[in-house]
């Protein structure tokens, strides 16, 4: 545990979290495959960063296919929404795991004999995934192993969520892309604005090239499988919204949508990759800073250039209220003065109208999952 607490202590990039995260899970319990990855809080889908170590490329798909459209147990949704974020699923099945469809398909294509999931959350919130299977067993994991990973969770849940906003972004240098996925996953065709986001995205697996000459990232693939299952079950519209980052902090909007054919049927998905506009990233930062209503509507106004004295008329508060705020703010953000404050959470961040986009987001609604 200690070991965890001064991994998340150094801030890093998340890939290099994720990664560090894997190294200490395989270093305190013995795993033939393991699955990380950083997702978005509102979608639980991947952010574009994360560890798969020991599963065949052939198992990627059937693996989110089983996610979205099959009922089983110990879903990442559930797990997150759930009272406890960590599960095994021999435990979960009554030590009968050929109760679980996802577990049956799985061994078809991996020694897969064991399976332990979490969910990494903070504030509620799921920040990452963990899925790790052991072959050669008849058992599942044991309670200290479980215990482990839920001792860990919420440390890695708060680092993930921390690491989104701790490292500078580069300017976002590209348009919307497009990209054709069909029914069994493969690229049809890509605009070349697409293919470019493709080389941009830090991709937790990179699905091989079937002809097109491209490998395509996962969080493509696992949007436009997310957005068949939303066309076939008609919930939530036939569509799927979600949010990426390149390897340079560049964070991008991911939306499919199913494009029905002459029968009706909704197999084929397009997918739109383009920079993220402000009013998309505000909410991932209130969050990360973990900010109230008032203390967003403090930082806005400081961003302005508004004084002490000039925050408390425009707000209706008293200067000492607003410093108690400001107070607040700063230690949230780890830093002593306005300036540093202003530069940390807006310029590095570098989108337009951040300070704008930041007035609603700690009480507007969040993406629809």
């Amino acid at each position: 545990m200690r070991r965890i607490d001064a991994l998340a202590a150094e801030q890093l990039p998340t890939q290099q979290l994720v990664e560090g995260v894997v190294a200490e899970v395989r270093a305190a319990m013995p795993v033939d495959a393991v699955f990380m990855a950083a997702t978005d809080p509102d979608t639980l889908l991947g952010l574009g960063a994360g560890v798969a170590d020991g599963m065949p490329h052939t198992a990627c798909a059937p693996f989110w296919e089983y996610e979205f459209e099959v009922p089983d147990f110990n879903k990442f949704s559930d797990l997150a929404r759930g009272p406890r974020q960590v599960a095994d699923l021999h435990v979960a099945t009554g030590g009968r795991p050929e109760r679980s469809a996802r577990w049956r398909e799985l061994r078809t294509l991996m020694d897969a004999d064991a399976e332990l999931r979490a969910t990494f959350t903070a504030g509620g919130r799921g920040w990452g995934l963990l899925h790790t299977n052991r072959a050669g067993t008849a058992r599942g994991f044991d309670d200290e192993e479980v215990a482990f990973v839920e001792t860990i969770a919420p440390v890695v849940g708060r680092a993930l969520r921390l690491s989104l906003i701790s490292h500078p972004a580069a300017g976002a240098a590209g348009g919307p892309g497009l990209a054709i996925i069909d029914s069994d996953n493969r690229l049809v065709s890509a605009t070349p604005e697409a293919l470019a986001w493709f080389e941009e995205l830090e991709s937790v697996y990179r699905i091989p090239d079937c002809g097109s000459g491209v490998d395509m990232p996962s969080e493509v693939m696992v949007a436009a499988q997310e957005a068949r299952r939303r066309a076939r079950t008609d919930v939530g519209g036939a569509s799927t919204r979600t949010r990426a980052r390149t390897r340079n902090g560049v964070w991008l909007l991911i939306h499919a949508s199913c494009l029905r054919g002459a029968d009706a049927a909704a197999t084929t998905a397009a997918v739109v990759i383009e920079p993220a506009k402000a009013s998309e990233v505000a909410p991932l930062i209130v969050d990360a800073y973990e900010l109230t209503p008032r203390e967003v509507e403090v930082t806005r106004a400081l961003a302005r250039g508004l004084t002490t004295n000039e925050i408390a008329r425009e707000l209706h508060l008293s200067r000492y209220t607003v410093q108690d705020h400001l107070k607040s703010v700063y230690e949230k953000a780890g830093v002593s003065s306005r300036g540093e404050l202003v530069a940390k959470m807006f310029a590095d961040h570098y989108h337009d109208g951040l300070a704008h986009a930041l007035r609603g987001a700690a009480v507007a609604p969040r993406m629809a999952a």
